[in-house]
């Protein structure tokens, strides 16, 4: 997946807005980091997007006949969906990417809070489905080398100068990303660059960050209450992802393999 750094995401929204992208405080970065979010899972949620969609191969379970149902019933077939789906879009009979004889499968969702099934229309025993992944989070505060994070809290790093800086280090590239904290805790200055394996980077698809920028740039006039403004940059925001929806349909012909169910 091609991506893209939230700094420069980031800085676009400030240029887009006026605001000066060499003098950030952390009110304005918490500002335009959460204008950020928000955008991201609007595109994110938009469309089946490849970057963010993933395919997989699933087995079926059969729940016995409960009380009170005929002899002849065969239960209700299922099968657990995996801890990655967010969201199920499809299933299908057969894998749809190497076979035009796939059929779509009905189904219906179930999640009591601990378990989620994907219950079946149909009776089969093994089959494909398609789901999204989870909207990442953008929750984290530049780094800083003398606290202690501990598993699942967030930072902002710069990987280009090793520090928690929200605008370019002099002589140093900069490449501005969201880490969480992989493990039970850190100690004072370790970072995604002295200490990869610490750190999960939270990766953002290349194909959002356009509208991310100009979305955030958006939201901040509406927090000014410059709602003109806001309007135009919205229009902005809108025709950039529809730019991307015209590459991948049009430019990359990615409507989908056309499923026959009977031949001849």
């Amino acid at each position: 997946m091609r991506t893209v750094d939230f700094s420069q995401i980031l800085f676009n929204a400030l240029q887009f807005s006026g605001n000066d992208r060499n003098n950030i405080s952390a009110e304005t970065f918490a500002q335009f980091r959460d204008f950020s979010q928000f955008r991201l899972r609007e595109a994110w949620e938009s469309s089946q997007w490849p970057d963010v969609t993933r395919l997989e191969y699933f087995t079926t379970q059969v729940d016995p006949p409960q009380s009170g149902q005929t002899a002849d019933s065969v239960g209700i077939t299922y099968f657990i969906q995996s801890d990655k789906a967010s969201e199920i879009l499809a299933v299908w009979n057969r894998n749809p990417q190497d076979s035009t004889r796939a059929v779509e499968i009905g189904y219906n969702l179930y999640d009591d809070g601990t378990t989620k099934k994907v219950i079946l229309m149909s009776v089969i025993k093994e089959g494909w489905y398609m789901y999204r992944l989870p909207v990442p989070q953008l929750t984290g505060d530049p780094y800083d080398p003398s606290v202690t994070y501990y598993q699942d809290s967030q930072i902002y790093f710069d990987s280009g100068s090793g520090t928690g800086s929200l605008t370019p280090v002099l002589g140093r590239p900069h490449s501005g990303n969201f880490y969480t904290c992989s493990v039970s805790s850190t100690t004072a200055g370790q970072n995604p660059n002295n200490s990869p394996s610490s750190w999960t980077k939270i990766n953002i698809p290349y194909v959002f960050g356009a509208y991310m920028s100009w979305g955030a740039a958006a939201n901040w006039f509406v927090s000014e209450t410059m709602i003109q403004e806001a309007t135009v940059i919205e229009a902005k925001a809108k025709e950039v992802l529809e730019l991307e929806y015209d590459k991948l349909l049009r430019q990359q012909s990615q409507f989908g393999r056309i499923n026959m169910s009977r031949t001849y």
